[in-house]
């Protein structure tokens, strides 16, 4: 697989000791000491006809393993496991919300996993298998796939606490569009992810108390710590919501402040010109009987009186504590 090809089918054979078997190195003597791994594109019509000639995955799995749309989910029959996660879109030039769809069809001796897209963390468990550090068995599978999971989501969480940072620290000098087309893409980011974290958490939950044969205690034991990081993750994003609340609510307390700090200044410039404006209009007023027409320092008496008036003004109100 690479990032931007996603094949029909891709199959691998595990040792069963953390690493791959060639092929062709395989004899019939040797297939069930092998674990096969068959990780399928579900919209291939290839994978779906090989997926029809599987005897052992039953409709009720092949379904799910094909269908367009599912939500994270966990179900377990005699002899296999069911189940289906989601992971962030981390591919380049999409949106890490639009999560991919990862479902999973297990039993001891055989993994069959399908896809869309190319995922990062089915690739991490094929990096670990290439180095020989990969799972042994069906349940370490699933184990180390859930951690890769936790983890993708982990770091994306991350770089969102870094952008509310940012955001934060830069509130006082960013733009009303800019900042309202950023928090916005946080919030919608926060509540997409959300929606998937909550039902992969209770799948979680049914997978750890299962008690199904293929799941060793070691691997509960990691479910479990993985099962917490999810917990950890979703009061994460609760968190994050509540961030972004604040983090909107005190921008606009900063935008109404600097509306009032304005509005304020203009209330005083109107109170210091509002009687200076009446005695200009009263004194040009063109009728017979107005004081100094016939006096040539009138202007200048009236100047001075309105500069003495303003300074007074200003005065009173520096007295009132009003500015």
């Amino acid at each position: 697989m690479t990032e931007k090809y996603h094949p029909p089918i891709v199959s691998l054979h595990l040792n069963r000791k953390g690493g791959l078997v060639a092929p062709e190195s395989i004899d019939t003597t040797q297939v069930g000491e092998t674990l096969t791994w068959h990780h399928i594109n579900y919209t291939s019509h290839i994978a779906k006809d090989w997926l029809d000639q599987e005897p052992r995955v039953n409709e009720v799995a092949q379904d799910i393993l094909l269908r367009a749309e599912t939500r994270p989910r966990f179900y377990m029959e005699d002899g296999f496991i069911l189940m289906c996660l989601r992971g962030v879109n981390l591919n380049p030039d999409e949106q890490p919300e639009d999560m991919i769809s990862i479902r999973l069809w297990v039993t001891e001796d055989t993994i069959i996993s399908s896809c869309n897209r190319y995922s990062w963390s089915i690739s991490d468990v094929r990096g670990a298998l290439e180095q020989n550090a990969g799972p042994k068995s069906s349940g370490e599978f699933i184990s180390l796939l859930i951690e890769r999971l936790a983890i993708r989501v982990e770091e994306f969480f991350e770089e969102i606490d870094v952008n509310l940072d940012k955001q934060e620290d830069t509130l006082a000098g960013i733009g009303f569009d800019e900042f309202y087309a950023q928090i916005s893409q946080l919030r919608r980011q926060s509540a997409t992810i959300k929606r998937y974290l909550t039902p992969q958490k209770d799948a979680l939950e049914k997978l750890y108390r299962s008690q199904s044969p293929l799941i060793t205690k070691l691997d509960l034991d990691n479910i479990r710590d993985d099962l917490d990081k999810f917990t950890r993750l979703l009061e994460d994003i609760e968190l994050t919501r509540e961030r972004t609340i604040v983090l909107q609510e005190e921008y606009l307390a900063r935008i109404a402040h600097q509306q009032n700090s304005r509005l304020y200044v203009l209330a005083i410039i109107s109170a210091i010109f509002l009687p200076l404006t009446f005695l200009t209009g009263a004194l040009g007023m063109n009728i017979g009987g107005l004081p100094g027409l016939e006096n040539d320092n009138a202007f200048l008496y009236v100047s001075i009186f309105c500069g003495l008036l303003a300074v007074g003004l200003l005065v009173w109100f520096k007295y009132k504590k009003w500015y």
